[in-house]
């Protein structure tokens, strides 16, 4: 058992480490997705070391751990608005290649009072179905455009907007389709791009990390006094240095609501559980008045939501 915890922990270092590496390498990438767990794994060999008495091992664990909590600690602490008359609920939805369950999506938009909804992998089949549905009252408002497959992506809304970009539309830069829209409200007009990357892979991850340095450039180009929105499918988590890049000066809904470990990935698999936040919604210039997540049948990400103030943070 000795032996046993010591090449655990001993492992464990670099792999807690590499979420420190920024690499377009896919063994990397996919190595920072399983950070938590490793973290997990490291309480669980300090309770045993403690249990056995190996001080030594105790201590190493101990200080690994003492490291993942600090990493933790900003997801667990509130930062909320109240609530106001003029909030806007904004909710982002994968629909796994169109096949998520339509009428659940909108009965969860409308339980939400959902303003502006990102769907990801929109095909034109779902867009019947949710046409059905009852989609189409609810947020009438459209733009972007559904594909077969994965690259289709639609924003609809209850709010007037206006599309203002269309987003790089081929897999070379790393990004599908992403649609950039301008909302307008009587507090003010503010963008909302949404945001659909191409996953990082074992056999390669350059694409990815070339999408996500594209929306940090994307993001930096933008007004510093325009309230901004970035919601979607970031194939990316707080663990991926390409990820907290982009969330520069922007705010995860999801840690300024203390969500905690938030697990969007993978739903509905019987020897996978969930343990990793793809889905984010990234705002700047807005205050964050509650955000969660929802589980939909048929697709295996959870839709996140945020209730979004144009009171400041």
């Amino acid at each position: 058992m000795n032996l046993l915890l010591w090449t655990g922990v001993l492992v464990a270092i670099p792999l807690i480490g590499v979420r420190w590496i920024d690499s377009g390498a896919g063994v990397v990438a996919v190595l920072q997705s399983m950070v938590p767990i490793v973290a997990l794994a490291v309480a669980g060999m300090l309770l045993v070391a403690v249990g056995l008495r190996l001080w030594p091992v105790s201590v190493i664990a101990g200080a690994l751990l003492s490291i993942c909590a600090v990493l933790a600690m900003p997801s667990m602490l509130s930062h909320t608005v109240a609530a106001g008359g003029d909030d806007l609920v904004v909710m982002s939805a994968n629909l796994q290649y169109g096949r998520a369950d339509a009428q659940s999506l909108v009965t969860a938009a409308r339980a939400h009072q959902v303003d502006v909804l990102v769907l990801l992998e929109i095909t034109p089949a779902a867009v019947e179905r949710l046409s059905t549905a009852g989609l189409d009252s609810l947020l009438p408002a459209s733009a972007g455009r559904s594909s077969p497959g994965a690259a289709g992506i639609v924003i609809r809304s209850r709010v007037p907007l206006t599309l203002l970009e269309t987003g790089p539309g081929h897999r070379s830069q790393g990004a599908l389709s992403e649609p950039v829209v301008a909302l307008h409200r009587p507090a003010g007009d503010l963008v909302l791009r949404a945001v659909h990357l191409l996953p990082p892979t074992l056999s390669g991850a350059s694409q990815w990390r070339s999408g996500l340095a594209g929306l940090q450039a994307w993001r930096q180009r933008q007004p510093a006094d325009l309230p901004l929105v970035m919601a979607g499918d970031f194939n990316s988590s707080q663990s991926h240095p390409g990820f907290r890049q982009v969330a520069e000066t922007m705010n995860d809904v999801h840690r300024v609501a203390g969500g905690g470990w938030v697990r969007t990935w993978p739903q509905g698999r019987r020897l996978v559980p969930p343990f990793i936040q793809l889905d984010h919604v990234l705002v700047r210039g807005l205050g964050v008045v509650d955000a969660g997540v929802v589980l939909l049948p048929d697709t295996d990400h959870a839709a996140v939501w945020a209730r979004l103030s144009v009171r400041r943070p």
